[in-house]
């Protein structure tokens, strides 16, 4: 009998993030939010499906090929997808085939030999440090307005955090 696993590797680049910080001008300084918005950060996720083997063990040979660790840092979760508090995650994946997914599917399998990764979904976490009321809907406004394509992407907002006050 076998079991899945989801190893959930989420990555964030150590040095600044261009893109992260575009996000953050664009929304300030011509959508309006500088009220509500305090930062952006930006991680990519990694949803790694296996049907046998130690999930541990995989994490680990898994980030070796998907982090660059010059210049990311990166933490495993198994079979839960959690974030810390202090900002609204938003995650944006494509609602159509992802070819990245695929392609890193394929060569974890083929290129790799971890025959037993079954699918990779691939998505984007926003990170969005907000402040005032209404957290979530800000998100949303924010994910809707600017963060997604709604003819490719879909999102999720993963739950709300309180600033500390």
């Amino acid at each position: 009998m076998s079991t899945t696993s989801t190893i959930n590797l989420r990555v964030w680049l150590k040095i600044p993030d261009a893109e992260a910080a575009t996000v953050k001008n664009t929304l300030i300084r011509r959508m309006g939010f500088a009220d509500s918005l305090q930062d952006v950060k930006k991680e990519r996720l990694f949803s790694i499906i296996v049907d046998s083997g130690d999930p541990e063990k995989l994490a680990r040979s898994f980030a070796r090929e998907l982090v660059n660790e010059n210049k990311e840092s990166h933490k495993v979760l198994f079979d839960r997808l959690s974030f810390e508090e202090g900002y609204v995650p938003v995650k944006v994946a494509l609602h159509i085939e992802d070819g990245e997914a695929v392609s890193t599917r394929d060569r974890l399998r083929n290129r790799l030999g971890f025959s037993n990764v079954v699918e990779v979904k691939k998505a984007t976490v926003w990170k969005l440090y907000l402040k005032g009321e209404n957290q979530e809907q800000v998100a949303k406004e924010i994910a809707e307005g600017l963060l997604i394509n709604p003819h490719k992407d879909s999102y999720e907002i993963m739950g709300k955090t309180k600033m500390p006050a």
